[in-house]
């Protein structure tokens, strides 16, 4: 039998703190980009038209560097298998959570807290850097049959990754949620086969 190999960059920063981050010359080769929003302030549903995808996205904090985002990846209807990933800039914390059609997904618990990163479905990171002034969210997305649901995997201003492996979830919509800060430049790029 087989599975996905997930391999991450570890680097250390200058107060000797370890990051994550994507090795670009693994990260899987897409098609052409294209823009879905030039700026996102409140919420935006859009569609995804390819099971497997990459997302690209800004995100610019306001002036109280307070405020998050969410994006939820759902199925053609409701929220059934679905999952929000969800960046908080006043606690720098980051999170995969159940995905809503109407809010924010609730706190996880990061490890330190008793949360199981390790189980790869929900669950918090803690202590997020660069958080205070604008920074890329990459986020790829591989739906996979013979998983039998969708690898999520979110890389944050190039500091720390996050995965989560979703069951049953074939996304098929991309719902954002932004308060307090501002989403510019979406774009999503089918992944080549």
């Amino acid at each position: 039998w087989g599975g996905n190999l997930v391999i991450r960059e570890l680097r250390q920063f200058p107060d000797g703190r370890i990051g994550s981050t994507w090795m670009e010359e693994l990260t899987p080769e897409t098609e052409a980009p294209r823009m879905l929003a030039a700026s996102v302030a409140d919420t935006m549903v859009c569609p995804a038209d390819s099971a497997s995808f990459l997302l690209t996205f800004q995100v610019q904090p306001g002036d109280a560097r307070k405020g998050r985002l969410g994006l939820s990846f759902l199925p053609a209807s409701g929220t059934q298998d679905s999952c929000q990933l969800q960046v908080r800039l006043e606690d720098r914390r980051a999170q995969f959570g159940p995905g809503s059609l109407t809010g924010f997904a609730g706190p996880q618990r990061s490890l330190r807290e008793g949360g199981s990163p390790n189980g790869g479905g929900n669950y918090a990171i803690e202590n997020l850097l660069a958080l205070d002034r604008p920074f890329t969210v990459r986020v790829i997305v591989k739906g996979d049959d013979k998983l039998g649901g969708s690898l999520v995997d979110a890389e944050i201003a190039g500091q720390r990754t996050m995965l989560s492996y979703r069951p049953g979830l074939n996304v098929k919509q991309l719902l954002f949620r932004a308060e307090g800060v501002e989403v510019r430049n979406v774009r999503f790029a089918p992944l080549k086969n």
